[in-house]
């Protein structure tokens, strides 16, 4: 019998934390990562949004896992599925591992295999980020997985999708900046410039946990899954839709390269007397309200702009400029953002505890709900849920010590990361 949610929150440890000797020893306090409980301000229970759902997350990297978090953050159980040889990162594993727990089970050999049957046919979701035909190889398809749990939502996220001519080259982030036109646009005048964020592995991921919550809602009505085919190379494209527009007597008029600072006179970043400011001017009684303050009645150019900008700090013109409706702001670090996030009664940023790495701070998802809010969780031990879930699937403990003698889990319950 699988526990419920609930019991799985009220667990004061997770296994890993316990079977392993130097967190065992140290006796730190750690987060339960699968805890999909919050109270309001009158104690009572919020569930999430995904309450009850369970996800299996067979991905890596950065886009699948963000899927797999995206899903954690609004209430689903989402199980990470590793083999034991493939240990993450630490950065990416402290932040898309959040809020999930983590197994190691070989699917290549025959318990281990059937491991993974028992616990696909007990879930909802399957995220896997293989080149196409990989996961047919591994029998753990959407084929094979659907026959034996037909409410199953399979999704596909990797760099070029499942179908077409790129559907087995291997890629990452920058392939797809490279095959869309994004790097050529960010470089300018014929020289590619790869922007220095990851967006198209985030977005991604969230891209394909919107797909996700859209099956599941359709399942409700036909009571069986379907398949998702999600990539790097379709955000990339999704995020490229203003430029992707052609009509018969177009002209382009793309903003492109590292020195541009926005898209006309009135919408760009201006350097002021101790940093820059974003000014966004869109309309006609925005331009009135913008010519209507002093330093601008005789308003020209950006030559005529630019100096005015320098000559004071950019608090003033944020207060200024936003007093009067015009939208006005710091360009800011992101040691600035976090400092601020920090003291934000919003929770933008959350602290945790991890038994590994000590204080850890990140940022939590949006939208925000109020009746079913999004839940902070702390990152995993790697591989230290295993005999947790093994024991819920219903294996014994003589069960599971041949697993481990197997090689099909590992020896320790608790992994170090890379």
């Amino acid at each position: 019998m699988i526990p419920s949610m609930a019991r799985c929150a009220r667990s004061e440890y997770r296994s890993g934390w316990k079977t392993h000797p130097v967190l065992y020893a140290a006796r730190l306090p750690f987060s339960d990562s699968a805890s999909r409980i919050q109270t309001n301000e009158k104690g009572r229970t919020m569930p999430g949004a995904l309450e009850g759902i369970r996800v299996l997350d067979l991905c890596i990297i950065l886009a699948g896992p963000t899927c797999g978090r995206t899903l954690s953050e609004y209430g689903a159980d989402v199980i990470k599925v590793d083999p034991e040889h493939r240990v993450p990162g630490l950065t990416p594993w402290l932040d898309v591992g959040r809020g999930k727990r983590s197994i190691c089970l070989n699917i290549t050999r025959d318990a281990g295999l059937e491991a993974f049957y028992r616990l696909a046919d007990t879930s909802d979701v399957l995220l896997q980020g293989f080149r196409k035909g990989v996961a047919e190889r591994l029998g753990i398809g959407y084929e094979q997985l659907s026959e034996r749990n037909p409410g199953i939502v399979y999704a596909s996220i990797n760099a070029f999708g499942q179908e077409g001519d790129w559907a087995m080259r291997p890629g990452f982030d920058q392939n797809a900046q490279a095959a869309t036109g994004m790097q050529l646009r960010n470089g300018g005048d014929g020289q590619p410039g790869p922007p220095p964020y990851t967006f198209n592995d985030y977005g991604t991921g969230i891209m394909a946990a919107y797909g996700v919550m859209l099956a599941l809602l359709e399942r409700e009505h036909t009571g069986r899954g379907q398949k998702i085919d999600t990539s790097l190379a379709y955000t990339a494209s999704t995020f490229s839709s203003a430029y992707m527009v052609d009509y018969e007597g177009y002209e382009p008029d793309e903003v492109s390269g590292p020195e541009a600072k926005g898209f006309d006179t009135l919408n760009r970043l201006y350097r002021t007397a101790d940093g820059w400011l974003a000014l966004s001017v869109n309309n006609d009684g925005e331009r009135e309200k913008f010519n209507s303050l002093g330093p601008f009645t005789k308003l020209s150019d950006r030559s005529t702009l630019e100096p005015i900008f320098a000559s004071r700090s950019t608090n003033d013109w944020v207060k200024s400029l936003s007093e009067a409706g015009i939208a006005a702001t710091a360009s800011r670090t992101l040691a600035d953002v976090r400092n601020e996030a920090r003291d934000d009664e919003r929770d933008l940023i959350v602290a945790e505890h991890h038994p590994f790495f000590g204080g850890v701070e990140h940022g939590i998802a949006a939208p925000q709900m109020d009746a079913t809010p999004v839940r902070a969780g702390t990152s995993p031990v790697f591989g230290g849920d295993t005999v947790e879930v093994l024991t819920e699937l219903g294996y014994s403990d003589d069960e599971i010590e041949a697993m481990r003698a197997d090689g099909v889990i590992p020896q320790a319950d608790g992994l170090p990361l890379r």
